[in-house]
Order: structure tokens, then C-alpha cells, then sequence
């Protein structure tokens, strides 16, 4: 009996050295964040270029001709160039700070759109004769480089509808070749073949005159400096629904209870009763989470994936309760995944995941009423405190629990 006396006292010292020495310590907590490259482009100097064609009268003809009774004038609609920019999207790195979304970059280059396509003539006509004027009777040519280009089907068509009468003026606007085929030619030549301009008094035409116009044609190459930019959006991960359970998030396979093999019942030979099995509720079979989706019920699918990490941090620190009096004082600590202070989710009393790293000081910053107070969670030794407490009701806050901060 004495000696089964003693081993009970020798416990119970054991429990009492077991508590005291667990009540000078709190437990740890560590993680370790990784630090990311900046993934996004800079802006980027780049020179674009194009070719801008440069018609103009080489002075054998004139632009405004009259003979009989008919006046002429002929010109080339001027080239333009118009900024446009370029958008292209692709897949990007995906954002640390938001999860749960693919990140695309769109890269936004510039470039410039030589307009119109094709040369466009503008020919106006004043008929002044006593007889209406049927363009479909003048013949209309382009000669470029001394070879006529034919018109395709339909240009011609507003042409060979026209009709000015006595004393009136139209314009028409007549499509040519294309651009690209005036890049290298040298002399564009305009020629209405058989111009009516005069008549006799019974509106017979006695004369039919010829009318030209000689172009130069010449290109220049422009060049504009300019600066490609890149913007980033991002959109939620494609998730679809698991084929295999269905959505439940279940695998769909029964299996056979490992506690009662099956049997749904527990045989105990103490009591030489038998019990439901709790872990089957007696049905014999489990359900377990669907391998497939990890019991969620869908799968995501995402397209960007997080570059590899340039270094890494690692925080330690323990869970610390603020209490202040009065109650309510908003709290601040630092948050590992930035490295920058964010408010607590709840004001005094509050427990919060505490965290430093190595150079850094990281004092919990606790406000009420206009004052403000650093503390680091650490007792008068320097011991580790699960504790801070902090007084408000005097001229300046006191700090009962914890270490005062810089």
C-alpha cells in the first residue's frame, strides 16, 4: 500500500511540473510564403511604319476643263492613315493575391490603316449645252503605267446611270484599283472618250470632245514611334460538374464496413450483446468522398498556373488574445502574404494569428479613441505571451501585458 502511495504522489508532482512547464510556453505556428516575379509587361518603344501613296497633277492638264458646253473637273481622293491599335489575349501567369481566376495578358500594339483601299476618282460635270448629257455614251479609262485597267463588273454602274441635265452639276465617285497596285506605278492616266459638247438645233450632237488628266504618282514611307502597353484580366476558373458522382461530391461504389465487415452489427462478448455498428449505422456499407473531384462535387480546370517563386519567407509566431479596457479597440497585425498590416477580423477582445520574421519587428497595433499603441506579444523577460493588455481610460495608453513598441 505504501508503495502504490508513493507512485501516486510521484504522478501527481509529474501533472503539476507537466502543467507549470506548459503554462510558461505557447505553442508555435509557422508558414512559409513564397515570393513571386512581377509577371507583368512594361510598356515597350516601338517604331511603325507604312506606306502612304502621294498622288498629285503632274501639270500637262488642268483640273477643271471646259469645252463646248461641258466642264469637267477631275481628282483623286487623298490617302489618309488612321491609328488603330492591335489587341491580341493570351494566357498569362496566374495572380498569387487572386485565386480561383486564370489571368490573360492583352497586349495592345499599334499600328496605322492607309485608307481608302482602292483609289477613289472624283469627277464632277456641268452640262451648260441645251441637251441632257448620257454619261453611259463617254467612255471612261484608267491608264496606269500605260496599261488600261479594266473596271470589275459594277463599278461603272452609277456611271452608266447618269444623267445631267441643262444648266445642272454632279458628282461622281468612281472606285479604281486597289491600293497595293499603285505602290509602284509611276502615272495615272484619266481619259473620257467622246464627251458630247455641242449640238445643233435639233439636239444632234456635231461635235465630241476628249478630255485627260495626267497623275504622278509617288509613295512615302512614314514612320511613327509608339509604345506597346499590356493590361491583364482575369476570369474565373472554368469548373464543370464530376462525371463521376454526379455533382454529390459521393463516390457512387458502395463498400463493405472494415468495422463490422459488412454485417452492420458488433458482437460484444462482455456484455454478450450486439450492437448497430456506428460507423455503417447498421447499413453495412460506406460511402466514401469521390476520388475523382475530392469530394467538392466539380473540377476545375484552370489555363494559367503561378511562375516559379524567387525566394521565400517563413513566419513564426503564436496565437495572441488582445484585450483592452475599455472593450472594442480595433487591431492591426501584419499579414504574411503581403508583408503589410490589415485589420483584425474583430475588435477587442480579439485572438489573432500573431507573425513575425526574421528582421522585422512586427508589433500588434491597437487603437481606440484617437490613441494609438504598438505591442509586441512578449512578457518583462522577453518570454513568449499569449496575452496583450492594454489600459485606455488614462491620458495615454497603458500597456499592463506585453512589450511596448518603438
Amino acid at each position: 500500500m505504501k508503495k502504490i502511495y508513493a507512485l501516486s504522489i510521484l504522478n501527481l508532482f509529474l501533472i503539476i511540473f507537466f502543467i507549470s512547464a506548459c503554462s510558461k510556453h505557447v505553442a508555435r505556428i509557422s508558414r512559409t510564403e513564397n515570393i513571386y516575379p512581377d509577371t507583368h509587361r512594361k510598356s515597350e518603344n516601338t517604331t511603325v511604319s507604312y506606306t502612304l501613296p502621294i498622288i498629285k497633277s503632274t501639270g500637262k492638264t488642268e483640273q477643271t476643263q471646259s469645252k463646248g458646253g461641258v466642264t469637267i473637273s477631275a481628282e483623286i481622293t487623298p490617302f489618309t492613315a488612321t491609328r488603330e491599335v492591335k489587341q491580341d489575349r493570351k494566357i498569362s501567369y496566374a495572380d498569387n493575391s487572386q485565386t480561383g481566376y486564370d489571368i490573360y495578358e492583352v497586349s495592345n500594339t499599334p499600328e496605322y490603316q492607309v485608307a481608302p483601299e482602292d483609289i477613289n476618282f472624283k469627277i464632277r460635270i456641268r452640262n451648260n449645252e441645251a441637251v441632257p448629257l448620257k454619261l453611259s455614251e463617254v467612255g471612261f479609262a484608267i491608264i496606269i503605267d500605260g496599261t488600261q485597267w479594266s473596271f470589275p463588273s459594277g463599278y461603272l454602274d452609277d456611271w452608266n446611270k447618269g444623267l445631267i441635265l441643262t444648266g445642272f452639276e454632279k458628282e461622281y465617285m468612281i472606285k479604281g484599283p486597289q491600293l497595293q497596285g499603285l505602290y509602284n506605278a509611276q502615272v495615272v492616266y484619266i481619259f473620257l472618250n467622246g464627251v458630247p459638247t455641242s449640238y445643233d438645233e435639233a439636239g444632234t450632237v456635231t461635235k465630241k470632245s476628249n478630255f485627260e488628266w495626267y497623275f504622278e504618282c509617288k509613295s512615302a514611307t512614314v514612320e511613327k514611334q509608339e509604345q506597346i502597353t499590356y493590361t491583364y484580366e482575369s476570369e474565373p476558373i472554368e469548373s464543370r460538374q464530376c462525371a463521376k458522382c454526379g455533382g454529390t461530391g459521393t463516390d457512387p461504389q458502395a463498400y463493405k464496413c472494415p468495422d463490422c465487415n459488412g454485417t452492420g452489427r458488433h458482437y460484444n462478448p462482455y456484455d454478450k450483446k450486439t450492437y448497430q455498428c456506428s460507423k455503417c449505422n447498421g447499413g453495412g456499407v460506406v460511402r466514401y468522398k469521390c476520388p475523382e473531384c475530392k469530394g467538392r462535387g466539380s473540377i476545375s480546370y484552370p489555363k494559367s498556373r503561378l511562375p516559379n517563386p524567387i525566394s521565400s519567407v517563413t513566419w513564426n509566431g503564436w496565437y495572441v488574445t488582445v484585450v483592452t479596457n475599455p472593450k472594442g479597440a480595433d487591431i492591426k497585425f501584419i499579414d504574411t502574404s503581403t508583408g503589410e498590416y490589415r485589420d483584425a477580423s474583430c475588435s477587442s477582445p480579439c485572438k489573432i494569428p500573431w507573425y513575425c520574421t526574421s528582421g522585422k519587428s512586427c508589433p500588434v497595433i491597437i487603437e481606440y479613441g484617437g490613441k494609438s499603441v504598438k505591442v509586441l506579444p512578449y512578457k518583462s523577460d522577453e518570454s513568449q505571451s499569449p496575452k496583450i493588455v492594454v489600459d485606455f481610460t488614462g491620458g495615454s495608453p497603458y500597456v499592463k501585458t506585453g512589450k511596448e513598441a518603438n
